[in-house]
């Protein structure tokens, strides 16, 4: 009998594994019937790696040694937001990776990358398999955010590979969740909202006999129930130094019982109207004694439930959805259970959410038929979408958009570039993930370099740049110079390593390109320096576009009309254009926004050609 195939729901705060037995959905239970097994790691005083509830209650006497939540970790860079914000507000010691600017955990005189605690995490999800069934997984699909990047999902393959697993799939939360749903051969659109431990998602899916199509998904990787229990935290010790004097954070000790106690509070709260809490000698002789009410708690937490509203928003428009086009409404996660949250998104949907589902088990069991379903050689049918736009630097520090978010995976697209400065050799295009315009404000995946171009005059160059995410969401990247036949092509398996990051600043201008002649004008607005500011303008000129340039800065405001590529007409006060443009571009740092086809009205005009304006 080959092993068990398992589905794993990979959780921030808890871990449900299921199986398929006998045809039917087996739940993994530890010896005391649970089904939810903590995402936790402690390393004892003899070096010995507890998970799970073990490590929890090794925890309360050794918080410094005890990692939770890491899932919010993996496939970060340290100086990301994310992290920091967990570095202010974890137990343990959250430092600097000094081999590539990633993340290490510190537990006692150890230190683990967070795929490496993820991986403890697995293997002791294996061993209480074991112990259970006799047999050990070798083969596993593993869910993970919708809203997952790049990175982070290969993260989460590299855990699973040094647990000794084989990942059939990755498989996103919110389509697990659909695919635990009972068969039926109705067309349905349902709406999937996960709040989970320490991410939030939503998709919207279509779902057909077999056939599973995600019409659209958005998220926060840095939104659940931990932030809710981080509220109550914050505001119990408030209290707490209000009467003591006590500040609770610089005692993580008496944070880690703290912060137990808070999430114990708020699970009491969704079938209480108020909770004592008692926590004896929480630092020296001080003791907690205090009480907290739901409505205290739905006031904390609001704000951020109202976050995942405008995510909800943000995804049906991205669908092209109406509220009322959604059949059902599935919740998901722990944070679910909670009453405010039920009404909140039963009123935003105008309907009540779908029952017969358990928000806890319920991705789970979508792994485990869909694991199933793989090793008997078919599986469902799944049409995904990418949840983050790819595409490339380009001139300006610009981010060009060849695979836009939520477009259907498995898919290929490609676009033709060219250089954007006379006798230009080489293109670097820096591989990016990410919806910001800035082009350094994104994650960088990668970079393919063409060193051999012909140094033609600007513009005449033809480089196509092809992007193709396959069926396992592996980025196949593909460059080629028409004019020199010089091809580079790279598979993005690895984009965190110490050559992925590119803070902002460190793209290099000189050699990026510009999108072709036939491409509409691409989203140029935001800051700018004045090498990035002739680069719109030169772009604005090849394309011949018309229209205005409003500038701003610490000189003031400024504007350029443009007709048909030539600048025509300038303001500034009442200076000349030349000058005014020369003041612009020695003003600093400013902002610019090209409003294409505005009407040319002003009363100054340029005689010079373009050409002259920038001698």
């Amino acid at each position: 009998m080959p092993p068990a195939v398992i589905g794993i729901d990979l959780g921030t705060t808890n871990c449900v594994v299921a199986s398929v037995m006998d045809g039917k959905i087996t739940l993994l239970e530890d010896k005391q019937g649970q089904v939810l097994f903590p995402s936790v790691v402690s390393i004892g005083q003899n070096d010995r790696i507890w998970t799970g509830s073990d490590a929890i209650a090794l925890g309360a006497t050794a918080p410094g040694r005890t990692a939770y939540a890491v899932k919010r970790l993996i496939g970060r860079w340290y100086t990301d937001e994310v992290v920091q914000r967990a570095v202010n507000n974890y137990a343990y010691d959250i430092k600097e990776n000094p081999s590539g600017g990633g993340v290490l955990v510190k537990l006692g005189a150890q230190e683990y990358t967070p795929e490496q605690i993820s991986a403890l995490v697995l293997k002791g999800l294996l061993d209480q398999f074991e112990a259970r069934h006799g047999t050990r997984p070798e083969e596993a699909v593993i869910t993970v955010p919708a809203y997952f990047s790049h990175s982070q999902r290969e993260g989460t393959q590299r855990a699973a590979a040094e647990a000794g697993l084989k990942v059939l799939r990755l498989l996103n939360e919110p389509t697990a969740a659909a695919l635990s749903l009972p068969s039926t051969n109705e067309a349905r659109l349902i709406a999937v909202y996960d709040f989970g431990g320490g991410t939030f998602d939503f998709s919207i899916i279509h779902i057909e006999g077999n056939v599973y199509e995600v019409k659209a998904t958005d998220g926060d990787t840095f939104l659940g129930g931990d932030d809710i229990d981080g509220l109550i935290c914050d505001e119990l010790s408030k209290s707490f130094e209000e009467k003591t004097g006590v500040k609770l954070r610089n005692f993580p000790l008496s944070w880690y019982r703290l912060r137990d106690a808070a999430e114990k509070a708020k699970k009491e709260l969704s079938h209480s109207e108020k909770c004592s809490v008692y926590l004896p000698r929480l630092v020296g002789s001080d003791s907690m004694i205090t009480e907290i009410s739901r409505e205290r708690v739905e006031e904390l937490a609001k704000p951020l439930l109202e976050r995942s509203l405008a995510i909800c928003d943000r995804t049906m428009e991205a669908a092209h959805m109406h509220i009322s086009d959604i059949n059902d409404v599935v919740l998901v996660g722990g944070q679910t259970r909670m009453p405010l949250l039920q009404a909140m998104v039963q009123k935003y949907f105008a309907r009540p959410c779908a029952s017969g589902v358990n928000p806890d088990t319920a991705v789970a069991e979508g792994a485990a038929k869909e694991a199933a379903m793989l090793r008997q050689g078919g599986g469902a049918l799944l049409l995904d979408v990418t949840p983050i736009t790819l595409g490339i630097n380009i001139a300006g520090n610009r981010l060009y958009p060849l695979i836009p978010k939520n477009t259907k995976i498995p898919t290929r697209k490609e676009h033709r570039f060219t250089t954007h400065r006379d006798a230009q050799t080489k293109a670097r295009m820096v591989i990016l993930q990410g919806d910001h315009p800035v082009a350094s404000e994104n994650s960088r995946l990668g970079e393919i370099v063409l060193e051999r171009l012909q140094g033609f005059e600007r513009f005449h160059s033809r480089i196509d740049v092809a992007f193709e995410i396959d069926a396992s969401g592996i980025l196949h990247v593909k460059a080629s110079d028409k004019d020199t036949g010089e091809e580079q092509d790279v598979v993005i398996r690895d984009s965190f390593n110490p050559e992925g990051a590119a803070p902002a600043g460190q793209l290099q201008d000189e050699e990026s390109l510009s999108p072709s002649q036939q491409d509409l004008p691409p989203s140029i607005t935001g800051p700018f320096r004045a090498t990035e500011l002739l680069d719109v303008l030169y772009f604005l000129h090849a394309n011949k576009k018309t229209g205005k340039v409003e500038l701003d800065g610490p000189a003031g405001p400024g504007e350029l009309w443009m007709l048909d590529g030539e600048i025509t007409h300038a303001r500034k006060d009442d200076q000349i254009a030349v000058d005014a443009l020369r003041l612009i571009l020695l003003m600093g740092e400013g902002h610019y926004a090209f409003h294409e086809g505005e009407t040319l009205n002003t009363p100054r005009e340029i005689d010079a050609p373009f050409g002259q304006v920038f001698e």
